[in-house]
């Protein structure tokens, strides 16, 4: 991001990875949604979706973590607050970094049931030896981010309502795009 840009405004690189992220999280999100809803005899491909489309989230949002430390900060849309601005980012900051920890400790959680994690048909060694003392803890921890992450994007929607009605910036910057 370039604080030469106009106000409100990300540029291209960032506008391509937010739609990217959004889309691939929401395929993440309904495959999610149907993993405990499936048998157990047929959730391979509901798996070997799940934890690619999640590597793929997981190295997504680092990138975009590591963007937001390096890279000046946008300008603020015009009317808003620069404070109003940075808790609306900070949030958002948040939320990649649950997406990566979240994918991390997945990873972990699957070693340690002892289930083969397999990555666009590749599967991975073992990195981690099937236990129960790994599997319990990480798998109630992968789920609990999960719903930690739903928290944070309603309060990141909520947030943002309540910018557009108070300083009226727009309800078109909730969502990926070139504004921000």
């Amino acid at each position: 991001m370039s604080k030469q840009l106009a106000p409100g405004i990300q540029d291209r690189r960032s506008t391509i990875m937010g739609y990217a992220l959004a889309l691939l999280f929401l395929a993440l999100f309904f495959n999610t949604i149907n993993l405990p809803r499936t048998a157990l005899d047929q959730r391979a491909t509901l798996r070997l979706v799940h934890d690619s489309l999640g590597l793929i989230v997981l190295l997504l949002a680092a990138v975009r973590v590591y963007w937001h430390y390096r890279d000046p900060a946008p300008l603020p849309p015009a009317g808003l607050p620069e404070s109003s601005f940075a808790f609306n980012r900070a949030i958002l900051v948040f939320l990649y970094v649950t997406f990566t920890v979240t994918g991390l400790i997945g990873f972990i959680y699957a070693w340690g049931e002892g289930r083969d994690v397999v990555l666009f048909g590749v599967t991975l060694p073992d990195l981690v030896a099937r236990s129960e003392s790994v599997r319990v803890p990480t798998g109630y921890l992968h789920s609990s981010l999960g719903f930690y992450y739903l928290m944070l994007l309603s309060i990141w929607f909520a947030f943002g309502f309540y910018q557009h009605w108070r300083y009226k910036v727009g309800l078109r910057r909730l969502f990926p795009g070139a504004q921000v």
